[in-house]
């Protein structure tokens, strides 16, 4: 167990960066971030104090891709992107009610067709892991069934925090996952600051549970065959 100083010190950095971040949420963004070969500037929200989470590094890269699949059928599950600017895809939430969201489990998904683009934001760790009973092989399938409903040609885009359900992480570790191709970025200690690395390097980065963010995120790709 950690000790009462680490925790304090912990708790003390964090409301000193909250503090300190908080005039830059009103222009939304300072500083920039690179991943897989592209800058990206981190996101300044008001919502759940992006910049002190993944969601600074998350949300960025994910409405990157949305963005780029104008035109194209999306469909987010979690609702995430709709707290920082309005959307127009389909989101899929099981317990958030909001305009436009499908209150529908994921494994729900007949009769929505297919999609071009499927982005799950920090989101599939929860399935199974923070449900009662706990079903440690439900993100398994939830992967499976977002595969069944990728157009040909389509795209599969999965973040998730390292550490949070050790279940999840050793499926992507073991290839399990069935994943494309994947990379990470992980929190520079004491900072706001988050740096690429390869998967491989981040799996012992634990979470954390004190706060509740996470200190690495997995950046995970499934594509689809083409037609």
């Amino acid at each position: 167990m950690r000790g009462v100083r680490p925790v304090v010190g912990d708790l003390a950095r964090f409301g000193t960066q909250a503090l300190a971040g908080l005039p830059w949420a009103v222009r939304g963004s300072r500083g920039s971030f690179e991943l897989m070969g592209r800058r990206y500037p981190y996101l300044h929200h008001g919502h759940k104090l992006t910049w002190l989470t993944e969601r600074a590094v998350e949300v960025p890269v994910a409405q990157a891709i949305v963005d780029g699949a104008a035109g194209k059928r999306v469909l987010e599950v979690g609702n995430v992107l709709s707290h920082y600017r309005p959307q127009t895809h389909v989101v899929l939430d099981k317990y958030e009610h909001a305009p436009g969201v499908l209150n529908l489990d994921v494994l729900e998904l007949d009769g929505l067709g297919q999609f071009d683009l499927i982005v799950a934001i920090s989101t599939l760790e929860h399935v199974g892991w923070d449900e009662a009973p706990r079903d440690p092989g439900k993100p398994l399938r939830a992967i499976g069934a977002l595969r069944s409903v990728l157009a040909p040609g389509g795209l599969l885009v999965i973040t998730a925090p390292i550490g949070y359900n050790p279940a999840l992480d050793a499926a992507f570790r073991s290839g399990e996952a069935g994943l494309s191709r994947s990379t990470a970025l992980r929190r520079e200690p004491g900072t706001t600051r988050w740096r690429e690395l390869a998967t491989d390097d981040v799996w012992t980065t634990p979470y954390d549970f004190l706060i509740f963010r996470a200190r690495a995120v997995l950046f995970g790709f499934i594509d689809a065959p083409g037609p």
